[in-house]
């Protein structure tokens, strides 16, 4: 999924009463446009249904590295 650095992301990972914790790993998402969506697409790729997901504040936990390789490098 493209990314350019004016776009907001989600911090967001699996909510724990769902799933492992080895599934819990913190991924990037982009904000959704229209606010309608019921599943966030990762950077990595992955969906993760909003009803499951856990936004977080900061980082936590385990990275997501496909979604941070993922990110654009800054400009410059």
């Amino acid at each position: 999924m493209p990314l350019d650095h004016t776009e907001p992301v989600l911090l967001v990972r699996k909510r724990g009463d769902l799933v492992g914790e080895w599934e819990r790993s913190c991924h990037l998402a982009a904000l959704p446009d229209d606010g309608t969506r019921s599943t966030l697409l990762t950077l990595c790729g992955e969906r993760i249904e909003v009803s499951t997901a856990e936004l977080l504040p900061e980082p936590e936990g385990m990275p997501c590295v496909a979604c941070l390789l993922s990110v654009p490098p800054p400009r410059g």
